[in-house]
Formats: C-alpha cells, sequence, structure tokens
C-alpha cells in the first residue's frame, strides 16, 4: 500500500504568524484584532492534517473564543468613545511622537471637540489631533462647565433641527442636519451639523462689497478645496440673517443670483436642538436636510 506523508500539511500557530509577518515591514503590534484572529483560524483550518482534522469541540471552543474577543472590542470601542467625549473641555498633557523627527514631544492644552478616524477616537488640542493613549495628565480646562456632553453622544449620527443665531442682534435661523460631533464653549455646548441646506446672503468679512461676482468666487474656491469660510445665511420668509462659519459642500447660484449652499461644520446650540431623527441609511445628509426642512415648511404653513 502507497503510505501518505501529511506532515507537510500540519503547521503551528507560531509557523503561521511567522510566514504572515515576514513580508511585512512594518506592522501595528498593539495586540491582535477580530480580523487577525479568524485569517488565522482559517489559515490553521486551511492546513490541518487531512487524516487528523480539528475536532469539532475544539472547533467551537475556538468560535466561542473569536465571539468573545468581538465583544470584548465592541465594548472596548464604546468605552473609548465614552473617555474621548468626557475629556472635551478638560485641560490636558500629551505625550505625541513627531512624525518627522520620530522624537517625543508634549503638547498641552484643552480638549475643544473629538475626532474619530480609522477606528480611533482623538482629541483635538490647539487644533492637533492626539490619540487617548498619549494623554498623561487631566486637569479642569478653563472650558469646563456644569454640562457633560458625554450624555450627548447619542446624537452623533442624527438628524435634528437646530438654532443659528446672531448674537448681536438677536436673529435666529432654524437649520436642519446631521450631528457629527460635539464641542464645548465657553458658555453654552455645541452640536456641529453636516448637510445643512442654506441660502447665502453673503460674505462676514470686513470687506463690505457688493460685487457679486467677486462673491461667488470667493464660495466657488472654498468649495472646492474644502476651505473653512466665514458665511452670512439668511432666511427668505423672515428676511434674518445670521453670520456662520462652515465648509461649503455643495453651491449652486441660480439665474436670478440667489445662492443656495450644502453646509457642513454648522454649529449650533446644544439646547436649541429638536426634532430628533435617525436619517434613512440609503439617503445623504443633504438630501434628508432638505426633506426635514420642506416637511416643517408644509406644517408651518398648514
Amino acid at each position: 500500500m502507497m503510505s501518505v506523508s501529511v506532515s507537510g500539511y500540519q503547521k503551528t500557530i507560531q509557523q503561521i504568524i511567522d510566514e504572515n509577518s515576514s513580508g511585512t515591514a512594518q506592522r501595528d503590534l498593539d495586540g491582535l484584532g477580530k480580523d487577525d484572529f479568524l485569517n488565522l483560524l482559517v489559515t490553521k483550518l486551511r492546513y490541518q492534517d487531512p487524516l487528523n482534522p480539528t475536532d469539532d469541540t475544539e472547533f467551537i471552543g475556538q468560535m466561542a473564543q473569536f465571539s468573545a474577543l468581538e465583544q470584548m472590542q465592541n465594548l472596548n470601542a464604546s468605552f473609548n468613545a465614552t473617555k474621548a467625549y468626557s475629556l472635551i473641555g478638560k485641560s490636558v498633557v500629551a505625550d505625541v511622537i513627531n512624525s518627522s523627527t520620530k522624537e517625543i514631544e508634549r503638547v498641552s492644552g484643552d480638549v475643544t471637540s473629538v475626532s474619530y478616524s480609522n477606528g480611533k477616537y482623538y482629541l483635538i488640542v490647539n487644533g492637533t489631533e492626539i490619540s487617548i493613549d498619549d494623554i498623561v495628565e487631566v486637569s479642569e480646562g478653563i472650558y469646563a462647565s456644569q454640562g457633560n456632553l458625554s450624555q450627548f453622544t447619542n446624537l452623533i449620527g442624527c438628524l435634528v433641527n437646530g438654532i443659528a443665531y446672531n448674537p448681536e442682534d438677536g436673529a435666529m435661523i432654524k437649520v436642519t442636519g446631521t450631528v457629527k460631533s460635539l464641542q464645548k464653549g465657553v458658555y453654552e455646548d455645541y452640536a456641529v451639523l453636516d448637510g445643512v441646506s442654506a441660502e447665502i446672503a453673503g460674505l462676514n468679512t470686513t470687506v463690505k462689497t457688493t460685487d457679486t461676482e467677486y462673491v461667488i468666487n470667493k464660495l466657488t474656491t472654498a468649495c472646492r478645496y474644502g476651505e473653512e469660510i466665514d458665511i452670512i445665511i439668511k432666511d427668505s420668509n423672515t428676511d434674518k440673517r445670521v453670520p456662520v462659519t462652515a465648509r461649503i459642500a455643495k453651491l449652486d447660484v441660480a439665474e436670478n443670483g440667489r445662492i443656495t449652499a450644502v453646509l457642513n461644520d454648522v454649529h449650533v446650540p446644544l439646547e436649541s436642538i429638536t426634532n430628533i431623527t435617525k436619517p434613512a441609511a440609503e439617503s445623504t445628509a443633504a438630501d434628508d436636510a432638505e426633506k426635514a426642512s420642506g416637511q416643517e415648511g408644509d406644517s408651518d404653513g398648514n
């Protein structure tokens, strides 16, 4: 009888790890994630001894470990989100690695907002993104107040109505958008909205001009390069005007000169938020904003 050697099929987990890491120049060694764990499990099954396959009990146990790992990572992500938003308004000190010199630099300041990128939460300190893991000291900052932003984190991703207002004359305009983040201020806290449909009355600058072409050129440039710009939005029904700082996601100029836009990064006070709803998954923030605005306009007209 012809004998079959199966020793070449059997590989240990360590051998699989060595093979997968040999072709990688740099790898994040903070720990294996659930995708890495699943890849190792699948690779182990692929190279198992066909005459002595993995026992069902062992396989079920490994799947149970994978499920437990996934739940732990989900819990850890939720905890990191709560921890990040609870630091808004705090004064922090962090040791960060300079990407150019590779040296450790100390950064300090008040946390003004939180951003989320590549599965991690970052604190915004003096306009710089800082990983939570780099924080070495936390204290009360000048923005600390009685409010706790962590209790409003469930608003992120929701479609809401809010109020943009002019503190000089008290003018208020209702806006609708999707909450992207929360930000603490000196006197009040804000929700940062994306997908806000608004009519633009002009630029909010020291240069006062009625040159429509000049205004349109400034708006078009800001839209093209994603730059933050100070503008004045208006309500055509009441002719109220309010200055806002935003980024223009979409710009439209009608033949009659009417300028409308979809704005991102619009700040509205948390206390002004009403009509909180989850946007439809298949629709864009701009479509949802226009729909919500239209529905309220109909109800106001009735």
